[in-house]
């Protein structure tokens, strides 16, 4: 009995060294959420323009066509509370930066704590990867989200071995300047217009997106002082999106998402908000998928008239 406990310990310790092991590794292996920290704390102090926010941005701002210093630092399913983290880790070492923008749009005042658990595997991977990789907790600061094995679905196993064939833009899925790559026209499917249609809910049909709402009232709140505070430029941009998904959103959300936004302008006047939900100049072959633009011509149609914003107060 002594000889079968000890070899069971044996082997408890031979995998719990191999866990700890192919942990550890991974951190050596580049991801988008590494570079992306890298370069924040590599060229902080040369940024002018930073980009925030998720995929609706991450996909489709070519920072190359906005000049100098700029940086897309968005990530996909990234909560508002983790830019509210980052802009104030940041905005303090940023010397030259002059504007952030970020996307705001028909029903991201009901995205928050709880409507993010209602989808674990994926929210698990989220938490993971900017607690390992960013340094930031969520809410409840649950450190054991650290582990990949135990939280991520980021394909970590396919990340460790192919960092040794792979180029690195193939690792990090994103581009010198941050845009992610994997939302191209080729890539999009004969689907691509029924793909991530929006829910039809409405506030004051959730109890528990009113729940959520209240929580993104006070993160937001917090956004919009805290660049006021450093008397930095703040853009909201609500991206386009096709029509498909335009005639699922009603006049409610509309309405809701302009009161939203009009409580935030109370508290920080110079908050700038850019509606291109239903822009016309935005036509089939500029989406990746109902409401995301993609990265081969909506990224260069919509990143010139960012600049033409950024620019008219520059």
């Amino acid at each position: 009995m002594k000889s079968f406990l000890k070899k069971i310990l044996v082997f408890s310790i031979i995998v719990m060294v191999i866990f700890v092991a192919y942990e550890l590794l991974l951190l050596l292996v580049p991801n988008e959420y590494s570079y992306k920290k890298g370069y924040l704390e590599k060229h902080k102090g040369e940024l002018r323009i930073l980009v925030l926010g998720n995929s609706h941005l991450a996909d489709c701002i070519d920072c190359s066509l906005l000049g100098d210093g700029a940086f897309n630092a968005a990530q996909p399913g990234r909560s508002v509370y983790y830019d509210l983290r980052l802009l104030k880790e940041y905005i303090g070492q940023m010397p030259k930066l002059e504007c952030v923008v970020m996307p705001y749009s028909y029903d991201y005042q009901y995205w928050g704590h709880l409507h993010e658990l209602k989808h674990e595997p994926k929210f698990n991977t989220y938490r993971c990867m900017n607690l390992k990789y960013m340094g930031y907790t969520y809410l409840d600061g649950e450190w054991w989200h650290w582990s990949e094995i135990l939280n991520s679905n980021y394909d970590h196993c396919g990340r460790l071995f192919g960092s040794l064939y792979k180029p690195l833009t193939d690792l990090t899925m994103c581009d010198s300047l941050g845009i992610e790559l994997d939302a191209s026209y080729d890539t999009r499917g004969d689907d691509w217009m029924t793909k991530q249609l929006p829910e039809t809910t409405a506030l004051s049909d959730s109890t528990e997106l009113y729940l959520n709402y209240n929580d993104n009232v006070k993160i937001y709140s917090e956004i919009v002082t805290v660049a006021r505070k450093h008397n930095m430029r703040l853009i909201f941009v609500a991206m386009p999106i096709y029509k498909t998904a335009r005639e699922r959103v009603s006049r409610r959300q509309i309405d809701e998402m302009n009161e939203f936004v009009a409580m935030l302008k109370r508290l920080n006047p110079d908050l700038e908000f850019y509606n291109f939900i239903d822009d016309p100049r935005f036509i089939e072959q500029d989406y990746y998928n109902s409401i995301h633009l993609n990265n081969t011509y909506g990224a260069r149609k919509f990143t010139p008239l960012l600049r033409k914003i950024i620019d008219s107060r520059f």
